[in-house]
């Protein structure tokens, strides 16, 4: 996209250095609104092209202060300019994540309401604007510099434009100084025009941020399965900020890595008590499918932009940081292929033909239910600044809660095997569960130690 913005500039004519090219818009000044309305397009299409309102602002006072169009037909011109700043936004955000996209709507939108209440109101804000110049300054009207122009001997105005010095007739010094006087006059105009305009554009609309985002939600809506769909929410196209932005970025979108992770568990915990065979066991087995490559595809993606922030410039405890928080991603990540093998345990328990007894459901569901309590406590600890010993405790309390059950379970089982109380191939399967779920409980412990190293670090 950027590549194709960048040919589209370097291929159309040097506009902001030659602006003569436009003189032939001097034909199309004097037709009323339908003028203005023209100048509006005309100062879009250049933005878009210049790639910049900056510059296109620089051109529009160049062809003022020569009198090849009015005050008002500038003014027009920088109206577009505003429309035009934004359609560069939307193109930009057009492959980045839903957020980006409507906040570059909202920003179109802006102007584009903006506009549309100035040209309601154009002739009496821009003579308000004119008045306000020629009121508070010596310079005059910026309305006379184009009548100044057009009375004026061409050949005098071009001897003054060449003229790098003080000319020594006094008849046509006082020309000379007429003429750069209104000149000025029109500059000030315009760049008052812009940003009274931008002012009352920003009071105006302030009130009504609830209606845009409305709008913005309706024309820009979010998938129902949007959720389901791999994205970053926070590092977005492989674009770097400041290393400190970015390491923050990363925080972020860890800790929306780790509550799709735990989502993912949540279905693991409802597939356990769903009827085996239907056909929303089969579905909910195929969303922890989809979460599972997601799962892998987002290590991957924050691995890489944490490289990329790693080849920049950091201190040392910046790269002890991405070092911490590469552990957490991969523990992360593991965290969700122990989900996936869970499920799949149970996909092979349904094959298998095997049934568990009410007894190891209701185990299986309670040591679930401590690794559940394992991941909360991690997911609050993850964006606290400070990590407390109380945080540690309890989580180191949790995981030998967890391998004390576990054992316990081992224990039982067997025996319960030798007793006949069940098959042993359903004792298998139900050891699989137990042994997969004590060690997704490990890997909460290695973020959670992960964690404290990086707080020790920013320390």
């Amino acid at each position: 996209m950027f590549l194709g913005l960048d040919f589209l500039k370097n291929s159309v004519p040097d506009i902001q250095s030659n602006p003569a090219i436009l003189s032939f818009l001097t034909e199309y000044t004097n037709m009323g609104y339908l003028s203005i309305f023209l100048f509006l397009f005309i100062g879009t299409v250049l933005t878009i092209v210049v790639q910049s309102s900056s510059a296109t602002m620089a051109i529009t006072l160049i062809m003022c202060s020569k009198g090849w169009i009015s005050f008002d037909i500038a003014a027009a011109m920088i109206l577009g300019e505003n429309i035009g700043t934004t359609i560069t936004a939307n193109m930009a955000a057009l492959s980045a994540n839903i957020s980006a996209k409507r906040a570059a709507f909202a920003h179109f939108l802006f102007n584009i309401f903006g506009v549309c209440w100035v040209l309601i109101l154009f002739y009496p804000f821009t003579k308000m604007i004119a008045t306000l110049v020629t009121e508070f300054s010596s310079f005059g009207s910026p309305y006379q510099l184009a009548q100044f122009i057009k009375d004026t001997d061409p050949a005098i105005i071009n001897q003054i434009s060449e003229m790098t010095g003080k000319p020594s007739d006094p008849e046509l010094a006082a020309i000379s100084n007429q003429y750069q006087s209104m000149q000025v006059s029109v500059s000030y105009a315009l760049s008052l025009f812009h940003t009274v305009f931008n002012i009352i554009n920003v009071l105006i609309m302030g009130w009504f941020v609830n209606a845009y985002v409305f709008i913005v939600t309706r024309v820009i809506k979010q998938k129902n399965n949007d959720d389901e769909e791999f994205q970053l929410k926070y590092i977005s196209g492989g674009m770097l900020s400041t290393s400190e932005l970015s390491l923050l970025q990363v925080k972020k979108e860890i800790l929306v890595y780790t509550e799709r992770t735990h989502r993912m568990f949540g279905m693991v915990r409802d597939l356990l008590h769903m009827k085996e065979g239907s056909e929303e066991y089969s579905k909910l087995y195929s969303r922890i499918e989809k979460y599972e490559q997601i799962s892998d595809r987002m290590e991957l993606e924050i691995a890489n932009y944490l490289n990329k922030v790693a080849d920049g410039r950091l201190s040392y405890e910046g790269k002890l940081q991405i070092t911490a928080m590469l552990t957490m991603v991969t523990e992360i990540e593991s965290m969700g292929d122990s989900c996936y093998h869970l499920a799949r345990t149970m996909i092979r328990k349904q094959e298998a033909k095997t049934q568990f007894s009410d007894e190891i459901v209701s185990n299986i569901d309670t040591i679930f239910k401590l690794v559940d309590d394992a991941i909360n406590n991690m997911m609050q600890i993850l964006p606290q600044n400070e990590l407390d010993e109380s945080d540690l405790n309890r989580t180191y309390n949790k995981e030998t809660e967890i391998n004390n059950f576990r054992n316990v379970l081992r224990i039982t089982n067997i025996e319960n095997v030798n007793a006949k109380k069940y098959e042993y191939q359903a004792g298998t399967f139900y050891m699989d569960l137990v042994e997969e779920a004590e060690k997704l409980a490990d890997y909460v412990v290695n973020v959670v130690e992960a964690i404290k190293e990086k707080r020790k670090i920013s320390k």
